[in-house]
């Protein structure tokens, strides 16, 4: 009997005679392996991007393998919710995206700052302008007199620090973030073919948000009601590396999303001539569907995006509501950090 212990012992990876197993380095490698990481880490795409992957998620069979692609993660819980993976900073290109936006310049690279923007008018062209820091962003509707983020009509506490500033601060470090990869859906899940989840006000949402994974100790991430800073730079990334560039910023026309149908579809299941519409660099539903909530603030709080009841809005559009308004038309996206 001892010797055939010491025989199993010998040939079991992690036994005193086997191999370790080791953690993959790469993202097609936990594609492949199915690697479900128990710590944050930090491994490389195709391009050599640094992508950092929270403790008690794994990749996605159908994740990218380059940056540009959209990286998606998913936890191991039933519902196998799915964040999409968005560079700050400076970031490894094909050449095929860098030509999108930058056709002179060819060195492989793409900056994509964190931080708020200014956006051009509905149905025009044109790359935003940043804006600084929290300052108020002015309005593109008349009764409005600011947009505004970072302080307590947006943020909560994370550790004694202010969450907007958290957020920064860990993006920064890291080099990214993640955005749900799909409007948050009813049972508070981020994943494809249920409906919007609707019908809440801007607390409510914020408090679902950030009770996600409440209790699930093996999560090593911390999960909030989108901001406008997450939104636009998720947005700009979007429009870097895809050919229609930054129309996609101001498009009111329904073949890129659920813009002014008049119907409501669920997570991720909007069509056009028989392909899946409103996925870029594998987000969906970011140009329409549902307005959704973010925790910058006006009057009352800011609304995002375009949708489908209506079809003058359009993804980069503010436009703003009573934070104890809820009704079918609004619903939210979460952001995802380490």
């Amino acid at each position: 009997m001892s010797n055939v212990e010491s025989y199993i012992d010998g040939i079991i990876p992690g036994g005193s005679g086997g191999e370790e197993p080791t953690t993959p380095t790469t993202v097609a490698e936990a594609i492949e392996d199915g690697t479900k990481f128990t710590e944050t880490t930090t491994i490389k795409d195709d391009l050599d991007n640094p992508v950092t992957i929270p403790g008690g998620f794994q990749l996605a069979e159908d994740s990218g393998t380059k940056v540009e692609e959209g990286i998606v993660i998913e936890d191991d819980t039933e519902n196998h919710n799915q964040f999409v993976w968005i560079p700050v900073g400076e970031y490894n290109v094909t050449e095929e995206t860098e030509k999108i936006t930058e056709p002179d310049e060819q060195d492989g690279k793409l900056i994509n700052e964190l931080s708020r923007r200014n956006w051009a008018n509905k149905d025009v062209v044109a790359e935003p302008t940043l804006v600084s820091g929290d300052s108020a962003i002015k309005p593109s509707v008349v009764d409005a007199d600011y947009y505004g983020e970072g302080d307590s009509r947006s943020c909560t506490m994370v550790d004694g620090t202010n969450s907007i500033d958290a957020f920064k601060t860990s993006t920064t470090n890291r080099g990214g973030f993640y955005i749900g990869r799909y409007e948050q859906g009813t049972g508070n899940v981020c994943k494809a073919g249920v409906d919007a989840y609707t019908n809440v006000t801007r607390d409510t949402a914020k408090t679902q948000a950030e009770s996600m994974y409440s209790g699930k100790t093996e999560i090593k991430a911390i999960t909030q009601l989108i901001s406008s800073y997450a939104w636009d730079t998720a947005l700009n990334f979007i429009c870097q590396t895809n050919t229609e560039e930054y129309k996609l910023a101001t498009t009111t026309d329904e073949t890129y999303g659920n813009i002014g149908t008049g119907h409501k579809e669920q997570t991720g299941e909007y069509i056009v001539d028989e392909k899946p519409s409103d996925k870029y660099s594998n987000i969906y539903d970011l140009l329409g569907n549902c307005n959704e909530l973010t925790t910058e603030y006006t009057n009352g709080v800011t609304l995002r995006g375009g949708f489908y009841f209506y079809s003058s809005y359009y993804a980069t559009d503010r436009n703003f509501t009573e934070t104890t308004t809820s009704n079918d038309l609004v619903g939210f996206r979460v952001q995802l950090y380490m």
